[in-house]
């Protein structure tokens, strides 16, 4: 399952915390997000897109953003994960000042996970539909059965930008020594689904 060593927990936190001395620093400016992405454009407009510029913000500025919204979420999972060896699914958000916060929804113990994560999801959707964050992201585990019987458990990431840019990520991992260990990550750009203009 780890084809290069397992990193330990917190030193991913540092290593990904490098990559962000680069970001903007938003919450000094009292930028909102709005202001960093062009005005959104109505699907009935004849209007070509093609020739829109995408966002002022860079894709490596969105993404150190994203980063730091996964670190956090990192952070507020982890005594979950070392007890249980589990947590419970969870949304992210990023204001514009940098302020992190979990979305979570009422009695999420007594739904299947399922209905777990697609509650979530919705209620991201909603929350990028006031266009008020900068980013939203959800966090949660996927366990498949392999063929020997072993169970193969990774921690998922979707993280989406108000600029335009998204990334799932997909971290094999496990707990030994009383630490979580993470494999190196399968990153993958996807399609924004929660900023989309309806």
């Amino acid at each position: 399952m780890f084809d290069r060593p397992p990193l330990n927990f917190w030193a991913l936190l540092v290593l990904i915390g490098s990559l962000l001395t680069s970001s903007v620093t938003l919450a000094e400016e009292k930028v909102k997000a709005e202001d960093l992405v062009d005005d959104p454009v109505a699907a009935d407009e004849s209007v070509d897109l093609s020739t829109l510029k995408r966002a002022r913000m860079s894709e490596e500025q969105a993404m150190n953003q994203l980063k730091y919204m996964m670190v956090k979420g990192w952070a507020k999972v982890e005594k979950e994960l070392l007890d249980r060896g589990s947590f419970q699914a969870f949304g992210m958000v990023l204001s514009p000042k940098g302020e992190f916060r979990a979305v979570y929804i009422d009695q999420q113990e007594r739904l299947p996970p399922d209905m777990q994560l697609a509650t979530i999801v919705k209620n991201l959707e909603a929350i990028a539909q006031t266009r008020s964050m900068f980013a939203v992201g959800v966090m949660y585990i996927q366990a498949k059965e392999r063929s020997d019987g072993t169970i193969d458990k990774r921690i998922m990431v979707l993280g989406e930008h108000i600029a335009g840019w998204a990334r799932h990520w997909a971290y094999p991992f496990k707990i030994e020594d009383d630490e979580v260990k993470l494999a190196a990550p399968k990153e993958t750009s996807v399609e924004p689904v929660y900023f989309v203009q309806k």
